[in-house]
């Protein structure tokens, strides 16, 4: 919770990621809806326990506080990240750079436990817009091929 009326939802998901497709959308848009329904229901059960001790000034906040769809949240940065087929052993390692289209790259040793590591590749976007948009975005690039060709 931030003073500026706003919420910030950190999805992490290091060890069970979700897919860039259809179904990783749906499951992480479904994983979202539950958030949006539990943050509604607190602010609701806090209007209600404000209204029932006297603080008539929070009567106002029961009128304004309904929490926005969690398609119209939007996304300040998402990272995607995907690990190498083969483990690695070496000395644990961390690379990144920027480019001049402000996307950050990141390629490092993860660790799973002990002494298991897989080398993963991340790119981390600066999306700044809607999630419905951010979706639909991501899924438009995920259509084309390297030459930029939309395929169906």
């Amino acid at each position: 919770m931030h003073n500026t009326n706003t919420v910030s939802v950190i999805v992490a998901c290091t060890l069970n990621p979700i897919p860039i497709d259809m179904f990783g959308l749906i499951k992480l848009s479904s994983s979202l809806a539950r958030v949006e329904d539990r943050l509604q229901l607190l602010v609701s059960e806090y209007n209600a326990t404000s209204i029932q001790s006297g603080r008539q000034q929070y009567l106002s906040l029961k009128l304004k506080s309904k929490i926005p769809n969690h398609m119209s949240w939007i996304v300040k940065m998402w990272h995607f990240g995907k690990d190498a087929l083969t483990r690695y052993s070496g000395e644990k390692f961390d690379m990144s750079w920027e480019d001049s289209l402000n996307v950050f790259y990141h390629i490092y040793s993860k660790e799973y436990g002990k002494k298991k590591m897989n080398v993963r590749n991340e790119v981390q976007e600066y999306p700044n817009k809607s999630l419905e948009d951010t979706f639909m975005d991501k899924l438009e690039v995920d259509d084309e091929d390297n030459n930029g060709n939309k395929h169906s």
